[in-house]
């Protein structure tokens, strides 16, 4: 299996990394062949980008307090879910389903939110 893989590599070029694998593997749909590192890399951006969108969404809005915090779990975990199963298409049989992709990075995409949350609503509510 790893010298199918090491082949595989040597004939795509070099193993791309971070956002240009994920938009990679985004264009490929349901034939995209997915190792669980790629898997776990590309839920990782998609839930790096809603973070900053909703971020910038709740600043907007001023939302305050855990309202806030309640609001932007709870649909991270929808879009998180929905990106899964309905973008990504993987074959849960194989990955062990949408468990692990929920939780995995849970820190940084909070940061992320948190961030561009206070910056923008200092910005247009302070």
């Amino acid at each position: 299996m790893a010298s199918k893989q090491l082949v595989k590599a040597k004939l795509n070029g070099p193993k791309k990394e971070g956002i240009a694998l994920y938009l990679d593997l985004i264009r490929q749909g349901p034939d995209a062949e997915w190792t669980k590192d790629d898997l776990l890399s590309c839920v990782h951006w998609q839930k790096q980008l809603t973070a900053a969108v909703l971020g910038l969404l709740w600043g907007v809005l001023p939302l305050q307090g855990l309202e806030g915090f309640a609001g932007f779990f709870v649909l991270q975990l929808l879009v998180t879910t929905l990106f899964y199963r309905l973008v990504l298409r993987v074959n849960e049989e194989v990955h062990g389903g949408v468990g692990e992709a929920l939780f995995e990075g849970l820190p940084t995409f909070t940061a992320v939110f948190v961030l561009f949350w206070v910056v923008t609503f200092n910005v247009l509510h302070v």
